[in-house]
């Protein structure tokens, strides 16, 4: 068609139209994606290994852990750092602390 409309699977729409179906996509999709937050403490070379390790199969937020976080996280049961929470979208799907190679290598080998 000469008039710009766009062939998609449902039909023709407007670029506008085709435009938005395409952010939406991409949103969609990426509200499904892996993401891990790391529970780190300053000068652990565990925690800086689980980072490097999860980045190359996600996205991987480290948050330096303050006093606080680390009380309420031996709390919870954490016995060691890293702490690894891990999300698909937004609801979590796996936890765990210290350096677990078995773990990484679960999501980073897929």
């Amino acid at each position: 068609m000469s008039n710009g409309m766009k062939r998609t699977e449902y039909g023709y729409v407007s670029p506008q139209e085709y435009q938005i179906d395409r952010d939406l996509d991409a949103w969609l999709k990426g509200r499904k994606k892996l993401q891990a937050i790391v529970y780190t403490k300053p000068g652990c070379m565990k925690c800086r290994q689980t980072v490097r390790q999860l980045s190359k199969a996600m996205r991987t937020k480290a948050v330096t852990a303050t006093a606080d976080d680390i009380k309420a996280l031996k709390a919870g049961g954490v016995q060691s750092m890293p702490a690894v929470y891990i999300f698909e979208g937004s609801k979590p799907i796996d936890y765990w602390s210290d350096l677990r190679v078995d773990k990484i290598k679960q999501y980073t080998e897929g």
